[in-house]
């Protein structure tokens, strides 16, 4: 709201003095009236809503500017019920404070010259603004009863921008007699080091690592004196981060995501506090991932070795696939949003409230076209492949001959086609997961010591298609079973842990998506051999996706009904149900004969 170019004669301790002043009498003069309104039963839920939506207005006219109109982006940001009361006090309070009567008492409750300078007089406009907006929004966030803390939190909500509009120009206006003092070091997690000189992908995941050890916060020890009131957070967004994940209920692969979206932030834009994160950066994170940052990055050790600028300028010059989706790019700034609030709750993030309109690219795909969807012709065609139909030797998958080897290769891709089920969870069995009830075959989708589950609704039975059952399947759990083995698929196990395949152990509730990665070169050069390249990207996660498709577009003769009830089908796939009654009142363990027919109504592949 400054021009920095004027000329400024108050010292910047004299603005200081006035801003803390104005602070103190604004914060003062509101609660006493919110305490009068809501005594005195005047407190309406129009007048409510017209304190709350003027917080709103003042907040913006100090982010950005004294306006006659409110900007169109945060305009637009409120419901449309306010828009009309939000213009109408904007443009009272514009009037208000370009009015001269407002300037005068502002000179005046600053002592101030008359003779004062314009440039002066827009410093304590500015301040005057400044105060009213941190009081307003103060009073109505904290409890009327803890005034105290309103103000201080209103003091602390706009030293920054005390700062920023005054102390910039300190240098320019500060007497010789005030000394320099060396700014203070700034208070971070135990174990980090902020980064200085070049940011690479490299030193920022150092950094990330050192973050992820941080002590947890020592437990109240049962003595009244060691109770701790204040907690002091590290102000660095690496701590903060692992603190926002550590409270969070997600799996370890989620949070490992939401980490390396800070980090890609923290790389991007050069910003290692949270107090200094600002709209700007936001704009700037969203702008690089939609137009220059690689699709493909860090995968190779010499690239995380390279600074934003260096990998960017990499990427434009090697051609390299740039520009990210819209759904990851959605990913990657909610994350960095849900950390500046987690940062306003630490107390480190005070003036910053996360504007993400327009920041997201629209996905202008319909939910169906974001993922390939396998037809029956597609999966037919792939187990008309050497892999499950016959081929040279155990080396040799991809060239047709008279071996069938039925191992974990074989039988997980046909058991996620004739289930529907995740990868994880096939490649996770145990050989005690399969059984059989009532003649029927079932597999057991059930937590264990090798792997969790997505989420409750996983748990489930699903009963195997009687071509499974044709081929054998239910003889290779018997020798499994004979040999006395634990895992049904120990090298579809992820090698770190594939020690743990041979015994059993404490159930794991961590669900890893990942979970069986070594299947998937084989099954993707079975695609390619099988449909001319795979043009189409098509995937195990597609088996899931085409048992779906397949059992929801099963009519009856009147071309509506359908021949798979809904209930049944979301039994199959372990997908939440929506009707209370179905999703409560009902046993844990569904009955195997109504999925069996369900499952039945899958094609054979071969």
């Amino acid at each position: 709201m400054l021009d920095q170019n004027l000329h400024m004669t108050l010292p910047e301790t004299e603005v200081a003095a006035f801003f803390k002043a104005e602070l103190r009498r604004c914060v003062s003069e509101l609660r006493q009236s919110r305490m009068i309104e809501r005594m005195d039963g005047s407190m309406t839920t129009e007048k409510a809503r017209r304190n709350r939506i003027e917080s709103l207005v003042l907040r913006g006219m100090v982010e950005d500017g004294l306006r006659q109109e409110m900007a169109p982006e945060r305009l637009a940001g409120l419901a449309e019920e306010d828009r009309g009361l939000a213009v109408e006090i904007q443009s009272d309070l514009y009037r208000e404070f370009l009015s001269p009567a407002f300037n005068q008492q502002a000179r005046l409750r600053a002592q101030a010259p008359e003779d004062l300078p314009a440039a002066d007089m827009l410093q304590l406009r500015w301040a005057a603004v400044g105060a009213r907006a941190a009081a307003s929004e103060a009073v109505e966030e904290l409890p009327l009863h803890r005034a105290e803390a309103a103000r201080n939190e209103a003091i602390s909500l706009l030293r920054g921008l005390m700062q920023e509009a005054v102390g910039e120009v300190a240098p320019r206006i500060a007497p010789a007699s005030m000394p320099n003092k060396p700014p203070a070091a700034p208070v971070v997690t135990e174990g980090v080091e902020l980064i200085e000189g070049r940011m690479t992908g490299r030193s920022l995941s150092a950094q990330m690592e050192a973050a992820r050890v941080q002590p947890e916060d020592a437990e109240f020890d049962g003595h009244a004196g060691s109770s701790v009131i204040e907690a002091a957070r590290g102000d660095d967004i690496a701590g903060t981060a692992v603190r926002m994940v550590r409270r969070s209920n997600a799996n370890q692969d989620t949070r490992d995501q939401k980490l390396k979206s800070v980090t890609v932030f923290m790389f991007l834009t050069g910003v290692q506090r949270m107090s200094e994160i600002r709209q700007h950066h936001l704009d700037h994170y969203s702008k690089t991932l939609a137009g220059r940052m690689p699709k493909i990055y860090w995968r190779k050790p010499e690239e995380q070795d390279l600074t934003s600028v260096e990998l960017l300028q990499r990427a434009e010059h090697l051609g390299q696939a740039c520009g990210l989706s819209p759904s990851t790019i959605e990913r990657h700034m909610n994350t960095v949003a849900a950390l500046v609030h987690h940062g306003r709750a630490e107390g480190n993030v005070t003036q910053l409230d996360p504007n993400l309109r327009g920041l997201i690219p629209e996905d202008t795909r319909s939910d169906d076209e974001k993922r390939e969807v396998p037809t029956l012709a597609d999966v037919q065609t792939l187990f008309r492949h050497s892999l499950w139909q016959g081929c040279k030797s155990r080396g040799r998958r991809h060239s047709p001959g008279q071996i069938v080897v039925k191992d974990h290769h074989y039988w997980i891709n046909l058991l996620l086609v004739y289930t529907g089920a995740r990868r994880s969870e096939i490649a996770g069995l145990l050989v005690d997961d399969l059984g059989v009830e009532e003649g029927i075959h079932f597999v057991s989708l059930r937590p264990n010591h090798l792997r969790g589950l997505k989420n409750r609704a996983s748990k489930r039975r699903v009963p195997l298609h009687s071509h499974l059952v044709e081929l054998g399947f239910p003889e290779f759990v018997a020798k499994a079973r004979k040999r006395g083995d634990v895992a049904l698929f120990p090298e579809a196990v992820p090698e770190a842990m594939r020690h743990l395949a041979h015994k059993r152990g404490e159930v794991r509730t961590a669900y890893d998506k990942k979970f069986g990665d070594v299947l998937d070169h084989m099954l993707r050069m079975s695609f390619e051999h099988s449909l001319d390249g795979n043009p189409r990207g098509l995937s195990a996660h597609g088996f899931r996706h085409y048992v779906n498709d397949h059992l929801i577009n099963l009519r009856q003769a009147d071309g509506s009904t359908q021949v798979v009830p809904e209930i049944d089908r979301k039994d199959l796939l372990g997908h939440q149900l929506n009707d209370t009654n179905h999703a409560t009142y009902r046993r844990a363990e569904k009955p195997l004969g109504p999925l069996s027919a369900a499952i039945e109504r899958l094609p054979r592949l071969f």
